[in-house]
């Protein structure tokens, strides 16, 4: 990324540097001013760009630990009061309106702020969800909020810094195989829905009998191993698929997210286990052994046999490797190519404009012009002479 951001300095600065040495019109100090501009449209640009390639969600589980209504300051304010004010007197006499602000939702009197009400849910994850009013003024209760349950499961997204989506080359690039399987491949699943539940039993030509069952079990499970482990456990089902498949899976959903357990199991007609990999990031890899080995194990995979084998091994074995190490990554971020356009044209553009503005305007008053017509290849060490000149009051090969 340092070097993204050289280029985009470096690029635009040439030609301001060409339009400092050939045109008349460009003090050292406007110079200055478009080198100062074009390093903060760089260091912006960088900024942006690394925030766009690395910023990412994760899932973290829990449970409501309570819920209550909240009074908050009226937010539904209005002008009111208004008149005029005038000072002084005829022509030098002028004259605007002033008003109070005064409030729908008002303490005694309209200009005192009184009371909204939100209606929160507290997560064992120090999280707060607030359900939608259902009046202007949060008076009335929700029907959402009382069917709201202490203890139930609750799923809610987290940003955070993926260094490995910054650089997904650098660790997963499998020629040809994405490609190879791209219509079976599934959407990683990260819809919260409902404010906050989460399903996260993926098939793929798979007819799983009861899924929903199937993701109640592991809302459950998650509720339960979701903040002791800091683990996100996902169960992807396939039918007949090859073994190669787990690559092309992991390089789409780029090795998952930081605290993800992604059990993979592909199975045949009679959903008899034919192969099982785990994709997750953990210090332990023996943790991904024993979870592929016990699923394999089983006769058939059912519901209660996979939530069984990831009880067992994410509680004995996981344990989630922290993103930090993967921050030297961070070196191996390119931007996208059209982030390079964009972010090139930006600085040109910015660029072009000042030195438009300053060979127009002598901006500090040391220095006039205008476009120089007669700039021409047999004058450009002439012209690059006499700047020298200007600026050291000598000759560049000279001693000062």
């Amino acid at each position: 990324m340092f070097a993204f951001f050289l280029i985009l300095l470096g690029v635009p600065l040439i030609a301001a540097a060409a339009a400092f040495i050939f045109l008349k019109g460009i003090s050292l100090k406007e110079f200055g001013l478009i080198v100062g501009a074009q390093l903060i449209v760089a260091g912006v640009s960088a900024g942006i760009v690394s925030y766009a390639n690395t910023a990412d969600v994760e899932v973290w589980n829990g449970r409501v630990t309570s819920k209550a209504q909240v009074p908050v300051p009226c937010s539904h304010s209005y002008s009111c009061n208004c008149h005029e004010v005038c000072s002084g007197s005829g022509k030098n006499r002028s004259c605007h309106t002033e008003c109070d602000t005064c409030y729908k939702h008002y303490s005694g009197m309209r200009t005192i702020q009184g009371n909204d009400y939100d209606w929160d849910v507290y997560t064992s994850n120090a999280e707060t969800v607030t359900i939608n009013r259902i009046d202007e003024q949060g008076v009335h209760q929700p029907p959402r909020w009382t069917t709201v349950k202490i203890g139930e499961p609750t799923s809610l997204t987290h940003s955070y810094t993926n260094y490995v989506k910054g650089a997904p080359d650098t660790l997963f690039r499998h020629q040809g195989l994405k490609e190879k399987y791209a219509v079976s491949i599934p959407a990683y699943p990260q819809g919260v829905y409902d404010y906050y539940r989460l399903d996260r039993l993926v098939t793929v030509s798979v007819g799983v009998e009861d899924p929903r069952s199937w993701n109640v079990a592991l809302t459950e499970l998650n509720a339960d191993l979701g903040r002791p482990k800091q683990a996100n456990m996902i169960v992807v089902l396939v039918k007949n698929m090859p073994d190669d498949y787990f690559y092309a899976l992991e390089e789409s959903w780029v090795g998952g997210k930081k605290n993800d357990v992604v059990l993979v199991v592909s199975v045949d007609d009679q959903m008899k286990p034919q192969w099982a990999s785990v994709l997750c990031w953990t210090t332990n890899e023996l943790f991904k052994i024993k979870l592929r080995d016990d699923v394999m194990n089983d006769p058939v995979i059912t519901r209660q046999a996979i939530i069984d084998d990831l009880r067992t091994n994410v509680s004995k074995y996981f344990e989630r490797k922290p993103m930090k190490d993967f921050e030297y990554l961070s070196s191996s971020i390119l931007p996208t190519s059209t982030q390079w356009t964009v972010t090139l044209l930006i600085g040109l553009l910015v660029a072009g404009i000042l030195i438009f503005v300053f060979q127009q305007n002598d901006v500090f008053g040391d220095e006039g012009g205008r476009f120089r017509p007669d700039i021409s290849v047999t004058s450009v060490g002439t012209s690059i002479e006499k700047r020298f000149r200007n600026i050291f009051n000598t000759r560049p090969w000279e001693d000062a």
